[in-house]
């Protein structure tokens, strides 16, 4: 995490101090990145309770049977079903994704709920629908399926391979 930051807070500076000499409008740029941060802080603080309460809270022998390296096929099947019904942003889902690593879910498992989050996930349905047509969403959904499916296979076997 440590290094992250530094990488992101190097990049940041890099940035404004080009902001600076090009255009003049790094303040503007920092003020919005303050309005962000004042606007995302709440929904992230929130985001991490959350995360704490289901890694305490997720008991171990269900992690051990249907989330784990040990529950195989059924823990990517459940990881895309469970990525598809998560309907909350990113600030929300990963946290939770961590937590539920942390509590010894699989690779495998996690893999395929990352990817049926980003594949699959019915809280933009309306959306994809309302723009798209129903049509498209229903192919979507026919074709990400597979994919889905497929990453978190990929990694499950990769992780039985190499770990």
């Amino acid at each position: 995490m440590t290094q992250t930051t530094i990488i992101l807070s190097l990049a940041g500076l890099i940035l404004i101090i080009i902001n600076a000499k090009k255009t003049g409008r790094h303040y503007e740029g920092l003020k919005s990145g303050l309005k962000q941060l004042i606007n995302a802080t709440p929904l992230i603080i929130g985001a991490f309770l959350l995360a704490g309460i289901i890694e305490v809270l997720i008991p171990g022998e269900f992690v051990q049977n249907w989330l784990s390296k040990e529950a195989g096929i059924r823990g990517v099947v459940l990881g895309s079903l469970g990525g598809m019904l998560l309907a909350i942003g990113p600030y929300a889902f990963f946290p939770v994704v961590s937590s539920i690593w942390a509590t010894g879910a699989g690779l495998g498992t996690l893999v395929s709920l990352i990817a049926g989050w980003c594949l699959l996930n019915l809280s933009r349905m309306s959306y994809e629908a309302a723009f798209f047509g129903v049509k498209f969403f229903v192919f979507k959904l026919i074709f990400s399926i597979p994919f889905s499916l497929a990453a978190g296979f990929i990694a499950y076997f990769l992780e039985a391979a190499l770990l």
